[in-house]
């Protein structure tokens, strides 16, 4: 697991600061996300993707993402207990502005 996390770290270094920082005034509010909140939903302008069954199947559609670089954020693979239109699963968030 830790491998496949170091990986994901890899790469999305190598999708260079552009993609960063074109995200940059999104992770300095306030509330950025359901993993960064700790709140459980997405805030505006975030998006979750999922959900997976496993985290292995959330790294690899997270992966698929980063390289496909279409996104101008993305947030790790995490667990979302459920609720309103989403089910329990695994998934990642995208920033689409």
């Amino acid at each position: 697991m830790k491998i496949r996390r170091l990986h994901a770290a890899i790469l999305a270094v190598a999708l260079g600061a552009g993609v960063l920082a074109g995200a940059a005034p999104a992770f300095a509010a306030p509330q950025t996300s359901a993993a960064a909140a700790g709140a459980g939903w997405p805030t505006r302008d975030w998006y979750l993707q999922g959900p997976y069954p496993t985290m292995a199947a959330c790294d690899l559609a997270y992966q698929d993402a980063a390289q496909n670089g279409q996104y101008t954020g993305l947030l790790y693979c995490h667990w979302f207990r459920g609720g309103g239109p989403y089910a329990a699963g695994y998934y990642y968030e995208v920033y689409i502005p």
